[in-house]
């Protein structure tokens, strides 16, 4: 049931996510006059992508107190990290591309997008776009695994 309820709760945040980056953020071409109404997307996907994040965090928990494998159990975390490590770097380079093809950031004044807020309708993909949804995804994985082999389910027993 807790397998099943991820992966709803995946897709349905990753949906979103690619809601936002597709409907909601303007191309440099494109000329806006209004506000950013990436506001309203965002919004809208915030909790169901808190709840996937908390959702993973419980399944890796479970994952990580019922591997039986210590040394499998070793390997993910490393992997884990080692994925946290990669979708950084390109998030990174993703986040260079959109400046550049922006003229710069919000501070530069030969920019597209000087004076505008951090967060505008030019930049929601910026922060929400595929490398930032599985980059939190796994940073939540890696802490419910973490928490997992640190505190061990109870049995029975010991709730009483």
């Amino acid at each position: 049931m807790l397998r099943r309820s991820w992966l709803i709760s995946i897709a349905i945040s990753l949906f979103g996510v690619m809601m936002i980056e597709y409907f909601f953020t303007f191309q440099p071409e494109d000329t806006i006059k209004h506000g950013n109404l990436g506001i309203v997307g965002i919004a809208l996907v915030a909790p169901f992508l808190l709840l996937s994040l908390f959702i993973t965090f419980r399944f890796s928990t479970e994952l990580s107190r019922q591997a039986q494998d210590k040394m499998l159990r070793n390997i993910l975390l490393i992997a884990g990290v080692g994925l946290v490590i990669a979708t950084s770097y390109y998030a990174i380079q993703y986040t260079n591309e959109v400046y550049a093809s922006l003229g710069g950031t919000t501070s530069d004044p030969n920019s597209k997008i000087y004076g505008f807020p951090l967060l505008n309708e030019y930049t929601n993909r910026v922060f929400i776009n595929y490398y930032t949804f599985l980059l939190i995804h796994t940073i939540s994985a890696i802490s419910g695994a973490l928490y997992g082999i640190a505190s061990p389910a109870k049995t029975a027993d010991e709730t009483l």
